[in-house]
């Protein structure tokens, strides 16, 4: 072998150690970019080395606190985290005791913040979920700030039957939710994180087998917010097949996308803005309207509100007119109520002249003003009572 080529493995051994260095120093600088508690322990550890060697060098021989590395150490930790033990004598450790102090208040700051966020972070992880056994319940896709009173109006102490709610966003940690020990309301939340656009998190979401769908409008989407609502309702309709679908309701950011949203697969179209508009309107010619709207669109005790029931067999063959007297008479009860109209398929007749509704139907919907939800158990407070279905 010639002389030349013996010192190559040597070389190659120096070259694969100096990469191995520089990986490692990368994988660190790394972990601390991404770990914020570990830059603030980096930042301590640096603080704490700088400042100790810094009073160490300019109090030694001079201050016996400080005269030996280890006491230097000692006293410098006790400084930064709770103020001056022993005072510095010359005026350069002096002005390294002030920045310090300075550090230190800051330091405890950014751990204390630190340590906080971890646990709202735990508290989100607990909530978010990647996989569950679910149906029958709420699936909210999007976030805002609107998404709150939502939840509380779901889960009311007047809804005696209360669907767990399932939240599908993006960005699980833009979610602040109450605590459950504050507000019960939100108990029963959780989060799929991910975009509601795409079917796998739907699927993971329990989306076929949910009882309903409200899609928020996305607000930082802007303009373009209908469009991201119109792909969402494309993929759940593409996702869920058969006889039973969760019905889906969308809130609309321009009433002009209201037919694209229901080519798209929008069971009913709710914009804010409209309803604003005609709400604006309606007080303006009939003063102190609000307050009406406002009692049949809010959920809680005591509240009347529009409830739809299923047309049982004991009133299948009967007329409008004949159905409202039997709920009249009886008025013994919270559970007494009114009833002020039909839905029929896709029409709706509110208050029906005469006998233009004609007799019910099965498959019909009773239109109910009552100030508590009638379950399907209970017969219903007519006179006389009627049975529910068998079921």
């Amino acid at each position: 072998m010639s002389p030349a080529k013996t010192p190559r493995p040597r070389f190659i051994r120096r070259v694969r150690s100096s990469l191995s260095e520089n990986e490692a120093l990368g994988s660190f600088w790394s972990l601390l970019r991404k770990n914020q508690f570990l830059r603030i322990l980096a930042a301590v550890v640096f603080v704490w080395v700088v400042g100790a060697t810094g009073i160490h060098l300019a109090e030694r021989g001079d201050n016996p606190p400080f005269d030996t590395w280890t006491e230097s150490f000692w006293n410098v930790w006790v400084l930064l985290f709770a103020g001056p033990d022993e005072k510095p004598k010359t005026a350069i450790g002096r002005l390294i005791s002030m920045i310090l102090l300075g550090t230190g208040v800051g330091l405890a700051g950014l751990f204390t913040g630190s340590v906080a966020s971890i646990l709202v972070a735990q508290n989100l992880r607990r909530r978010e979920v990647s996989n569950f056994e679910m149906e029958d319940h709420l699936v909210l896709c999007n976030w805002s700030e609107r998404g709150l009173p939502w939840i509380r109006e779901v889960h009311s102490k007047i809804i005696q039957d209360k669907r767990p709610v399932v939240i599908i966003h993006d960005s699980p940690e833009a979610i602040d939710l109450p605590d459950k020990q504050d507000e019960p309301a939100f108990n029963d939340v959780y989060i799929v994180k991910g975009d509601p656009t795409n079917e796998v998190i739907l699927r993971r979401a329990r989306v076929p087998r949910a009882h309903s769908v409200v899609v928020l409008s996305d607000d930082r989407q802007g303009e373009h917010a209908d469009g991201k609502t119109i792909l969402t309702c494309i993929a759940i309709r593409n996702i869920c097949k058969g006889d039973k679908q969760p019905n889906v309701a969308v809130e609309c950011h321009n009433v002009n996308n209201r037919h694209h949203l229901l080519r798209a697969g929008a069971d009913e179209i709710i914009s804010s803005d409209e309803l604003g508009l005609r709400l604006l309107a309606r007080t303006a010619l009939f003063h102190g309207m609000t307050r009406v709207y406002q009692e049949l669109l809010t959920v809680g005790r005591d509240a009347n509100e529009m409830y739809l029931y299923p047309v049982p067999e004991g009133l299948l063959g009967r007329d409008f007119v004949e159905i409202s007297n039997m709920f009249v008479r009886h008025r013994d009860d919270k559970r007494s109520c009114l009833l002020v109209g039909i839905q029929r398929g896709d029409e709706m007749l509110l208050n029906p002249v005469g006998h233009d509704s004609g007799v019910v139907k099965e498959g019909d919907q009773l239109i109910l003003l009552s100030r508590v939800f009638l379950t399907r158990s209970q017969p219903l407070p007519t006179v006389p009572p009627v049975e529910p279905d068998a079921t």
